[in-house]
């Protein structure tokens, strides 16, 4: 059982990757309860469980781990896999009292995301911090394995013993269905995923505006979840003057196969994070999906992150402070055709959640 609270049943991670390898493994029947998406996938080997849906903030959302006790003690899987430390106590009574096996899927640095963003207001970002923390710690003697979805967690997360690291690496398989439908221009950017202040939406933004002024060509368009209202709001204000600026989000979640055409339709990618702690560990998920779908990238994030698209010749590494017709010029000039490797994909790590889940 793949078990989330806010991620949906169709997530690229729980489904597209774990999911999908576990049941074409031909060992696992697999579950996944998760948030509700636009109407479930149909997939041979699998189950999918929507929850009823609610705000990220809502007494609703306080009983979803208790809807999913139930959800689970209904399937009664052998092996509990959840992304999300308020399943924590759940996955625990269920060794405790059922003697299932628990993984823990560690998607991100959960006291710095919360303690360094503005997903909470800031006194509830002092208090949700460390009680996560506490909680992860306490618990952490009681799961069977983690699995980490950056390298740098690995020395971030001590208590995280024993683990696999499973970066958010791309399905070659999908990769396939869009590479070959990709624009060839250079003028239309994309900034895709989760749209926060943290992630370098405004960045974005600003960075496009910039290179308009330089080359009237250039367009962009915004898409994926926004799940604060005001930074929605921001967002529309931000860009209400610039008719070249597309702006696709919500507050619903958008199917990834949408965000997959538009990466296709892009020339370049943008990945600009501004410094933060709750980042400083990450590969981004897009720029393996970037990369997978042989998207030029404009980055400014981490050394480990620059490394990979100089290595590859996958796109311009932006400095702080560009010189914005320079800037233009080198996109113009580059026709950048990525010679990615088999390690990028997904199927080069896929064997090692099949092998970890049979050793626990």
């Amino acid at each position: 059982m793949l078990a989330s609270v806010l991620k949906p049943v169709d997530d690229t991670r729980m489904f597209e990757k774990f999911g999908v390898s576990l049941a074409d493994s031909g060992e696992f029947e697999v579950s996944i309860i998760g948030y509700p998406s636009n109407g479930p996938p149909i997939y041979p080997g699998m189950k999918f469980y929507p929850l009823t849906g609610f705000s990220r903030i809502s007494i609703k959302r306080l009983a979803a781990p208790w809807v999913i006790f139930k959800r689970i003690n209904q399937v009664k899987p052998e092996v509990i896999i959840i992304n999300t430390p308020e399943l924590l106590l759940v996955a625990i009574l269920n060794r405790i009292f059922f003697g299932r096996k628990i993984v823990y899927d560690v998607l991100e640095n959960y006291y710095r995301n919360i303690r360094f963003t503005q997903a909470f207001h800031l006194i509830t970002r002092l208090i949700l911090a460390p009680l996560v923390r506490f909680v992860e710690l306490l618990t952490s003697p009681l799961v069977h394995h983690f699995l980490l979805a950056e390298k740098g967690y690995s020395r971030e997360l001590s208590f995280a013993r024993p683990h696999t690291i499973l970066q958010n690496k791309f399905p070659k398989a999908i990769a396939l269905k869009y590479a070959g439908k990709r624009s060839k221009g250079c003028s239309k950017l994309i900034f895709s995923g989760t749209l926060a202040p943290s992630t370098g939406v405004f960045e974005a933004i600003r960075l496009c505006k910039q290179l308009h002024k330089v080359d009237n060509s250039y367009s962009l368009v915004i898409i994926g979840y926004c799940a604060l209202p005001e930074v929605l709001s921001e967002m529309r204000k931000d860009i209400q003057d610039s008719p070249f600026i597309t702006l696709i989000s919500g507050d619903q979640l958008i199917p990834h196969r949408h965000i997959l055409d538009e990466i296709s339709s892009a020339d370049m990618g943008i990945i600009i994070y501004p410094p933060n702690p709750s980042t400083r560990s990450s590969i981004p998920t897009k720029l393996f999906e970037y990369m997978a779908l042989q998207l030029p990238i404009l980055i400014r994030h981490t050394v480990e992150s620059h490394q990979l698209v100089e290595q590859y010749k996958a796109g311009i590494v932006v400095h702080a402070v560009p010189d914005y017709r320079t800037l233009s010029a080198e996109i113009k000039k580059h026709h950048f055709t990525p010679t990615i490797p088999d390690s990028i994909y997904w199927e080069s790590d896929a064997q090692n959640l099949i092998d970890c889940l049979k050793l626990i």
